[in-house]
């Protein structure tokens, strides 16, 4: 009836008929902005803003969970009319198209049933957090973020969440960056972690809006850690950026000291250098699904078979073991007891997603012969839902809102 009254009140002249669809359409991008406000104000913000609404109407699939279709430039597929065009790759992956990069794509991205299949296990389990998982978008994180450089560094789990970050952000991507990258000028540095990382991949860098970034360092062991990575990340990060690490795959948290030792290290070098490193996250050890005791990896190549863990997530979060050889997985196994005993007094933040993705064993990445691989999971799902838990991370922290401007 409102509308009816402003159409008699504007007239049906063909000028006011447009200016009368301007107002419907600036009304109904104001109605998105003010829902999901901390974007950055302009056509890019608001077009998340837009999409996180979606998400959220009419059992649409939720911004944290949707593909990306986003051109090399703005409206420009080409590329080559802007200063820092999004490179092809990132966009084929965060497509989430499996037919849209070749080989590497029909494993890493789901295909359309488990697609469906995890936003309806966020949507109907009732688990706390996953209505606000619902709802997350990168409007949320923004405000802790602006203006500060988030660097993603462990092991090939870290590689994921960072590419699931880069897929998150791409929509707020700095199409005039022209800076050079925190990396460029530490060659030597890279060049040595090439040589004594296993499965290396160089270090990448997104720019987004407002002077932010997105910062990702392969590296598997505490070993290294301790001795190169953390004295490049004083060099080349600010220390209100914030550093979401870990090491855990590569290391045994069963047997001996050894990963206690690396742990204790870590900690104690982070207390040390803390006016000069980054706000520390440390990202929980995942569950992994191979038919092993407690579902770890005992070595061999691919195909492996995946199995279902011995516990059960309970409607307030919390897991119930099905017997007492694994209890440990109620406390998160050995890697997360032991991080969570060492880093407990410290300025540290841990995670918290084992315990929401421990019963998805059927949302690993394909193999060649149909099973899946058991420790890796595809794209989007599990590594998404690791994006969501750093932003509560980092939204826990005292920190948080330090250097915040409106």
């Amino acid at each position: 009836m409102a509308w009816r009254q402003a159409w008699h009140l504007i007239g049906r002249s063909q000028g006011t008929m447009r200016l009368f669809g301007l107002l419907v359409m600036l009304m109904a991008h104001a109605s998105a902005a003010e829902s999901f406000q901390g974007c950055p104000d302009s056509p890019q913000g608001l077009a998340v803003a837009e999409a996180a609404a979606a998400g959220v109407k009419d059992q649409g699939t939720p911004f944290v969970f949707q593909a990306r279709v986003v051109h090399g430039c703005p409206d420009d597929s080409s590329g080559e009319s802007c200063k820092n065009p999004v490179p092809p790759e990132w966009r084929q992956l965060c497509s989430f198209d499996p037919s849209a990069g070749g080989g590497w794509a029909k494993a890493m991205i789901c295909d359309d049933q488990r697609k469906q299949g995890i936003v309806k296990y966020v949507r109907e389990r009732g688990i706390p957090g996953f209505d606000e998982m619902q709802r997350f978008s990168a409007c949320d994180i923004w405000p802790l973020i602006k203006g500060k450089t988030l660097w993603i560094v462990g092991d090939s789990h870290s590689f994921d969440l960072a590419r699931a970050a880069a897929c998150f952000f791409l929509p707020l991507w700095d199409f005039d960056f022209e800076g050079a990258l925190p990396y460029a000028s530490e060659s030597a540095a890279f060049e040595h972690l090439e040589k004594h990382v296993e499965n290396y991949k160089p270090p990448a860098c997104f720019p987004l809006l407002e002077a932010t970034m997105v910062c990702q360092i392969r590296v598997n062991k505490g070993q290294m850690f301790r001795d190169h990575v953390l004295p490049l990340i004083k060099r080349m990060a600010k220390p209100t950026d914030i550093a979401v690490m870990n090491f855990a795959h590569w290391h045994n948290g069963w047997e001996g000291h050894e990963y206690k030792d690396l742990l204790q290290a870590f900690r104690d070098e982070v207390a040390a250098s803390a006016a000069e490193l980054p706000h520390i996250i440390w990202k929980e050890m995942v569950p992994t699904h191979f038919k092993h005791l407690h579902g770890s990896y005992k070595g061999g190549d691919p195909p492996f078979e995946c199995g279902p863990l011995n516990v059960t997530l309970q409607q307030d979060g919390t897991l119930k073991a099905g017997d007492e050889v694994n209890e440990l997985l109620v406390q998160g196994g050995a890697h997360n007891r032991a991080a969570r005993e060492m880093f407990a007094g410290s300025d540290i933040i841990i995670t918290d997603s084992w315990n929401a993705t421990v019963e998805l064993y059927d949302y690993h990445r394909n193999m060649p012969n149909g099973l899946h691989e058991c420790g890796h999971y595809c794209f989007p799902g599990v590594p998404e839902m690791w994006l969501y838990y750093v932003y509560k991370a980092i939204q826990s922290a005292p920190w948080a809102w330090e250097g915040y401007i409106r």
